[in-house]
């Protein structure tokens, strides 16, 4: 018990997480019947090198298809967000998907990067003070499912747009989308403005595909998070006694990720025994897929407008440009 209290302190006391201590969440996820992780544990700073390694798949046509989109239609979404804005992503996953944004904006005011990683959160913001000196890079470590406090200094901006990336959209289930997106609203304020990339629901095969590619880049993304476990939580977990697994699943219209333990095992966590019987399965990422209709549906809950979209040639992606409806 007293090796449980110690790491409880070191995450207290820390500012890897905003709000509740890491173990807590991760004891939380491996206690239930169906036994998860939270997905933002997959990201930190080996998590991003290993993002960065799938985004390069020819598999991962997100990364290929909002990076096509930004920079086809840069001028457009200019246009629409105005000089002089402050730029808030939430979930970063890809420092290079907001600097895009940035760089292709009017003399911006701000980017304002949201993340309840610390560790990875740090990261996306050094990258971003390296390419825009004259952008003020201002990271807020939380947790944005709930309200987001914005700085006082945002107030200076000529407008507020958040920026939800596709990978960080999908993460949501519908209800959860909507709850998110009215809270941007209202983290906003009057005048917002919101450009979100919208993964669309397509063929299964390619589905699975982009989240199990040849290379195994994106098993190695995931299996990562056990050895984050290990050096941050004193867990024992042997990777190698895990297989990779992503599936279509279609009632929830959603990809399932995680990682299945190929024998019976009680590896352990802070000196807590969690046992796993063969073929049972650690669920590290739910990744949602939408249709147009079913968005716009999601967005109009939500009080936004949809005032603009840029769909690429193979139809697979969407980015669209909302408004806080008056």
């Amino acid at each position: 018990m007293r090796q449980i209290a110690e790491v409880v302190h070191r995450f207290e006391t820390s500012p890897l997480h905003a709000s509740r201590p890491m173990i807590a969440l991760v004891f939380e996820g491996l206690s239930e019947e169906d036994k998860q992780l939270p997905v933002h544990l997959l990201y930190g700073l080996e998590g991003t090198r290993l993002f960065a390694r799938v985004c390069e798949q020819p598999e991962y046509y997100l990364a290929r298809a909002e990076a096509g989109l930004l920079r086809t239609h840069a001028a457009d979404i200019a246009r629409r967000i105005g000089p002089r804005a402050a730029v808030v992503e939430y979930g970063p996953a890809a420092p290079r998907t907001g600097a895009m944004l940035v760089e292709s904006l009017d003399t911006p005011h701000a980017y304002v990067p949201v993340d309840a990683d610390a560790v990875h959160l740090a990261a996306v913001a050094r990258e971003l003070r390296a390419r825009f000196e004259a952008v003020r890079v201002m990271p807020l470590c939380q947790e944005f499912r709930q309200f987001v406090a914005l700085p006082p200094t945002l107030g200076q901006a000529r407008r507020r747009v958040a920026f939800l990336p596709g990978t960080t959209f999908g993460d949501f289930r519908p209800l959860e989308a909507v709850a998110l997106l009215n809270s941007v609203r209202e983290t906003l304020g009057l005048g917002g403005g919101l450009l979100v990339g919208i993964d669309l629901a397509k063929e299964p095969s390619v589905l699975e595909r982009a989240y199990d590619d040849g290379a195994g880049a994106m098993a190695a993304f995931n299996r990562q998070v056990l050895l984050r476990l290990n050096r941050e939580l004193d867990a024992t977990f042997d990777p190698a006694a895990f297989r990779h697994r992503a599936v279509w699943n279609p009632e929830q219209q959603r990809i399932e990720m995680g990682l299945v333990s190929l024998r019976a095992q009680s590896p352990t966590v802070a000196g807590i025994s969690v046992a796993l019987a063969a073929g049972e399965e650690i669920h590290t990422r739910y990744d949602y897929k939408h249709t147009l209709d079913g968005f716009a549906q999601l967005a109009r809950i939500a009080g936004w407008v949809a005032v603009e979209r840029w769909i690429d040639a193979e139809h697979l992606y969407c980015l669209q440009y909302l408004e806080a409806a008056e």
